[in-house]
Parts: structure tokens; C-alpha cells; sequence
């Protein structure tokens, strides 16, 4: 850039410019469309978050294996992110499909905790548990319904092993798998190690009155429209962009908010009829 914005540079100009004019329209239409999305707080202390960073604590300095559960947009995730973030020692990995095995799960946590073996499955484990001892830390598995029986049964060696707390976050799945079925047997060694248990199928009415309050958004028909909203699939997540997303249509128009904004935005989420959130 420093020779093209000079005219010094030798090659090709108008290939250099096409990008600087595609990047500054872009920058501006980001601009604008920023400048008018309100900014909610990073974190919000909602009953059930209080809950899940009061289960986390239990976790990490009993030391204890913990267990906490609910449907989507319950908060449960948030409030892990928020305990990673403000507390020492801790480290949180989020589950996915592509972790799979117990030596990937086993790569996932020797990054995360700054470990480093050979690669082979007992030369990662050994020198996690040399990261992990004595630090009186926990291990966050988000999403830890996507976790087989070995992944599982590595967890809970890390737990007695070397005195570290273990929380797993995730849906229904998790407990469904720990408690019954053809697993029982394979499983009583870590389900009777967990202390405590957390289960959250929805959001609280003061989860959402929490979050409508901190948003600032005042009684009347746009707080019970918002409200409706966080009563369906998705929960806290779909108040979450639905007041975001009606919030832009009103400070567009330069006005306060309406029950008219939280239908628009209702409906352009796709989430149903202009009437249905009501």
C-alpha cells in the first residue's frame, strides 16, 4: 500500500485500488450497520447463570465432577464462558463431532492446558497430568454430549488422578447416557463420582427479566412481546438477536421501541408469523 498510495508502485494499480475501494465499502457498510445494533452487556448474572458459576465453584475446589443440562438458550454456556474468564486455572473445551476419539480429545486438552507429549495417546495424558496437578483447576467440556465412553472415562482419570474438578456442560443426551440404558454398567464409575447436578429444560422467568432489565427495555407491550420470545425454541438466544434486531429498526427511525419492532424482527428471523410472538 505504501507505494501505491505514493505512485511509486510497479505493478498492477487498478487491481491494488479495486481492493482498497471493495475493503472501504465494506468498512463503511459495517459502520453503519454497528452504529445502530445496541451493545448489550458482555455478561449477565441471571438466576440460572448464578447457578451454573455457583455449580462451577463446587467443581473446582472440592475438587468435584459436576453435571449441568438444559435445552438450548437456557444460559448455561454463557455462564461457563464467564467462569473460564474470571477465574484462575480453569480451562473450557467445547466439544464438536470432529473430536471423536479419546487421543483427539486428548490433543484438544494438551493445547488447551500448554502440555506437550509425543503424540501417542499415554504421552499426552502423562504430560497433561503434569499440567494438572496441584493446580487445583477444572476442566469445562461444553457441548460434552458429543463425548463416547472412553472420552468420558479419560475425564474421570484426570479427576482422580491428579485431584482436578470436571464439569460437563451440555443437552439432555449426557445425563440420558450416564444414567440408563445398555451403558449403566459402562458407566457407574463416573456417574457415581458426580457431585452435583444442574438441569435447566428452560429459561427462568428472572433469566429473562434479568436480561430485559439490563437491556434497559421499560414495562409494557414490547417487554411482554420479548418475553413471549424467549419462551420458544432457542430461548435466551433468540431474545438475545430478536431485541437486538427490533432495537435497530427503532434507533433507525429515531424512537423508542414497540411491540411492532419485536414482530418485525420476529418475523425476519424467520421464526414465524408477525402475531406469533405475542
Amino acid at each position: 500500500l505504501t507505494p501505491f498510495l505514493g505512485g511509486t508502485y510497479g505493478g498492477d494499480g487498478s487491481r491494488i485500488a479495486t481492493k482498497l475501494r471493495r475493503w472501504m465499502a465494506n468498512r463503511t457498510k459495517a459502520v453503519q450497520v454497528r452504529g445502530t445494533a445496541p451493545l448489550p452487556p458482555r455478561f449477565v448474572v441471571t438466576p440460572t447463570a448464578q447457578a451454573v458459576l455457583d455449580v462451577l465453584a463446587h467443581a473446582q475446589h472440592m475438587p468435584d465432577m459436576v453435571v449441568v443440562t438444559g435445552a438450548p438458550g437456557t444460559g448455561k454456556s454463557s455462564a461457563a464462558c464467564e467462569y473460564t474468564r474470571t477465574n484462575p486455572n480453569v480451562w473450557k473445551l467445547v466439544a464438536e463431532p470432529a473430536i471423536s476419539t479419546t487421543r483427539a480429545l486428548l490433543s484438544a486438552i494438551a493445547v488447551m492446558v500448554g502440555a506437550y507429549g509425543r503424540g501417542s495417546p499415554d504421552s499426552l495424558s502423562n504430560s497433561i497430568k503434569g499440567k494438572l496437578v496441584g493446580r487445583r483447576g477444572l476442566l469445562v467440556i461444553d457441548e460434552a454430549q458429543h463425548l463416547n465412553s472412553g472420552m468420558l472415562d479419560q475425564l474421570r482419570a484426570f479427576h482422580d488422578q491428579c485431584e482436578v474438578g470436571v464439569a460437563l456442560v451440555g443437552n439432555d443426551a449426557i445425563v440420558g447416557r450416564l444414567e440408563g440404558g445398555k451403558h449403566r454398567a459402562e458407566f457407574a464409575q463416573l456417574y457415581s463420582r458426580v457431585g452435583m447436578r444442574l438441569k435447566r429444560p428452560k429459561p427462568l422467568a428472572g433469566d429473562i427479566n434479568a436480561l430485559l432489565d439490563a437491556w434497559g427495555v421499560p414495562g409494557g407491550d414490547a417487554r411482554d412481546h420479548l418475553r413471549a420470545v424467549a419462551k420458544y425454541a432457542g430461548g435466551l438466544r433468540n431474545l438475545n438477536k430478536c431485541w437486538r434486531l427490533a432495537e435497530m429498526v427503532a434507533r433507525n427511525e429515531g424512537r423508542a421501541l414497540s411491540a411492532e419492532d419485536v414482530r418485525l424482527a420476529w418475523e425476519r428471523l424467520g421464526a414465524g408469523s408477525a402475531g406469533a410472538a405475542a
